[in-house]
């Protein structure tokens, strides 16, 4: 990228109030990282670690360039203005256990991370969060939205809106498709399980009948008992509605997710209603796995089509060959660049103070994702998403954006 692509790419929202305009960002934050607040706190140099943690495997394809986007256009920056700092990820994954992200947030600890991004799952992030607190390290997650984890005073952010928000989304998109009534399996854990919980009145608000609400293991990958009350359960409703009128809500976490929609290819009856998966809309290879089995419509994160976002996604595209970047590669850019930043802000590579500037930061930052202001809570305070559905092309299932959803006026625009 050239100088000036790559200043607009940083600019920090334009943000006169905070005085970060595109001339004095420079200026701005090498007074910050050479001469922080009152003069106390080691002087930054040298190599500064920012822990990743990956939820599971199946995140990394979508998110690995954003990382490598992110830590290349950190760098480039701090160099433009000869700060003696470079900005290095080190990567852990959980696998999708509880236990293991425990350990693997305390190896990003023991290796010198007071920064971490991650980890995309909210079960995953609700096992580390005693730990995080307790060492006073900061944790940036790209994509957790679990009510149960917006808790003002924390050391934790999250660059997405809480799940209060996707179900009064849910509720209208629901709605608008001509759903009448709904089956719903969900996982238990903190974000399947909360996502349930908060759409549930909603949509009992609408009117639409609530035909059966199965909770079941998220760690199981063989949900063909589970489908099959599923499947009895559509076929009683059918003397009710039609099977556009039946509407079949799939949440889980990505894996358990995937594993349940394969299993749905044993149930045609099932699989010819519409059914719904959630913030899993332009996941990679998620339409292939699963989209051609059922009518599968999702939602996603949709950040505006600003420039800069427009500019960074031809940019992700020539390197992955995506035709859209799934909104977990958009929000980890963000992530990383908020946590840069305000390490950058604070002065000193320490957790404590490094929060304290975070929603600071968050609050006049413009990113690839739109405003990434925080609400009391941590948390992204407004939501856009784009609705997607996956279509046939050229033989092949692929992801089509259908509508987006703006939070402010609870309203879609149908593409």
């Amino acid at each position: 990228m050239s100088k000036t692509s790559r200043r607009d790419v940083l600019k920090i929202g334009g943000a006169a109030a905070a005085g970060l305009v595109v001339g004095g960002v420079g200026g701005w934050y090498s007074s910050q990282v050479f001469a922080p607040a009152g003069g106390a706190g080691p002087r930054l140099s040298g190599e500064i670690p920012i822990g990743i943690l990956h939820a599971s495997p199946v995140e990394v394809t979508p998110e690995a360039p954003a990382i490598d986007m992110a830590f290349e256009d950190i760098n480039n920056f701090v160099q433009q203005f000869n700060m003696d700092v470079k900005f290095v990820p080190i990567k852990e994954n959980a696998e999708e256990s509880s236990t293991k992200a425990v350990e693997r947030t305390q190896t990003l600890i023991e290796r010198g991370c007071q920064v971490i991004i991650g980890p995309e799952w909210s079960g995953i992030l609700q096992a580390i969060m005693p730990l995080v607190n307790e060492r006073k390290v900061v944790v940036i997650s790209q994509s957790s939205s679990s009510p149960r984890l917006a808790i003002a005073g924390d050391y934790v952010y999250r660059l997405q809106p809480d799940d209060t928000h996707q179900a009064v989304a849910i509720r209208r998109i629901t709605t608008e498709l001509g759903i009448k009534a709904v089956i719903v399996m969900y996982g238990r854990e903190a974000y399947a399980e909360g996502l349930w919980r908060e759409t549930e009145p909603k949509w009992k608000e609408a009117g639409i009948e609530i035909i059966e609400a199965l909770g079941v293991d998220p760690e199981k990958r063989d949900f063909r008992g589970e489908l099959s009350v599923l499947d009895g359960k559509f076929k009683e409703a059918r003397s009710k509605y039609t099977k556009d009128e039946i509407g079949v809500f799939i949440w889980a976490n990505t894996a358990a997710s995937v594993a349940a929609f394969s299993n749905l290819s044993d149930f045609p009856d099932l699989m010819s209603a519409r059914v719904f998966d959630a913030d899993a809309g332009g996941l990679p290879g998620y339409a292939t796995e699963v989209g051609a089995k059922a009518r599968l419509t999702a939602y996603a994160f949709g950040p505006p089509a600003s420039p800069k976002y427009i500019e960074w996604s031809e940019r992700y595209k020539a390197i992955t060959g995506y035709e859209k970047p799934y909104f977990t590669a958009v929000n980890i850019y963000d992530s990383i660049w908020i946590g840069a930043l305000s390490v950058l802000t604070a002065g000193t590579y320490k957790g404590d103070a490094v929060a304290k500037v975070v929603p600071v930061v968050a609050s006049s930052y413009f990113g690839v994702s739109g405003w990434c202001i925080l609400n009391d809570a941590g948390d992204r305070k407004y939501a856009t998403y784009d609705i997607m559905q996956v279509v046939m092309e050229g033989g092949t299932p692929t992801w089509k954006t259908i509508g987006f959803y703006d939070e402010s006026t609870d309203k879609i625009t149908w593409y």
